[in-house]
């Protein structure tokens, strides 16, 4: 990466570091030229970079006989979702842990989850929704493709799951929603036989505006884009995409900044993190200092798991 646009993105990460940390976040500790021009970058300090990043609960979440996908983990840190494939049905199922004693419990099967095709979760910035994909039926009547649902929290528990509607769902395939403050839904939608783009939907009154795709700065034409993370503030995206002529295997992760309602012209997260294997599923701790990510190896096969990399070692 340029060294102009490492400074940018560093500027912009520890820029925004404390304004990420709430659900109502205060206006950005340093200005907006400050991010452009690397005036906010501040000293990187010690920190163990293992390049790729090192995995992430080994033994407890991450197991070496199956596939994990799309880690979500709430606000405080201590309870994270994610999802496992099967050979059997209902081949995806999304399972919840508990970090209890520096160590995270055995998944269990999320409650609302476990007899349809369940994917992709994730926890809403205030921990009182999750959003999710399913081929879950839609009024009765059985789905090839993949739509984007919501369960809300009920007293200890999670209500129904609520379908996004048709602004949101369409005969695509809906994944991997990512939610802000105000609402906002981010999503990929797209065929496994074309393409994946990346799209938002306003939250409104009565449900979600038509949704819109984000445009060139983060899709392109001739790629796939998908995964999508957001701040809670809508502010920085971290998502992947396949094959880009700057990437350094098959896919990587990218960041992109929201200005004004337009997003910036991706840039590739470095070998720190992306390397000749397949790394997407990003998601970014509240504070943003931590990085996970899956990392998928597919000649040969093997299972997928979960790595963590502190992001300052994104910078070095």
């Amino acid at each position: 990466m340029h060294t102009s646009l490492k400074q940018w993105s560093m500027s912009l990460i520890l820029a925004m570091s404390s304004a990420t940390v709430a659900c109502n976040p205060p206006e950005p500790i340093v200005p907006d030229e400050a991010w452009e021009t690397g005036e906010a970058a501040q000293p990187l300090g010690p920190a163990a970079c293992e390049p790729g990043g090192s995995l992430f609960a080994p033994g407890e979440i991450s197991l070496p006989e199956r596939s994990e996908y799309r880690l979500s983990i709430s606000a405080d840190g201590r309870t994270a979702y994610y999802h496992v494939d099967h050979e059997a049905p209902p081949y995806q199922t999304i399972y919840v842990t508990h970090l209890r004693n520096g160590h995270w419990t055995p998944g269990e099967v999320a409650p609302f989850s476990g007899t349809y095709q369940d994917s992709d979760p994730f926890i809403s910035p205030d921990g009182r929704s999750i959003y999710f994909s399913s081929i879950r039926p839609v009024d009765g009547v059985l789905r090839d493709d993949t739509d984007l649902y919501v369960v809300r929290r009920v007293g200890s528990g999670w209500g129904p799951a609520e379908h996004l509607g048709p602004n949101v769902n369409s005969v695509r395939q809906e994944l991997y929603a990512s939610v802000t403050n105000d609402g906002t839904l981010y999503f990929a939608s797209g065929t496994f036989d074309s393409d994946f783009e990346i799209y938002r939907s306003v939250r409104t009154r009565t449900g979600y505006a038509p949704a819109e795709n984000l445009g060139l700065g983060v899709n392109s034409p001739d790629t796939w884009e998908y995964n999508p993370w957001v701040s809670p503030d809508g502010r920085l995206m971290v998502f992947a995409t396949l094959n880009r002529p700057d990437g350094y295997g098959l896919g990587d992760l990218y960041v992109s900044y929201n200005r004004g309602g337009t997003w910036s012209q991706a840039i590739n997260l470095g070998p720190a993190v992306n390397t000749e294997k397949d790394e997407f599923h990003p998601l970014v701790s509240r504070d943003l200092r931590q990085l996970y990510f899956v990392r998928q190896t597919w000649n040969p096969f093997v299972p997928s798991d979960f790595y963590r990399l502190d992001t300052r070692c994104l910078f070095r």
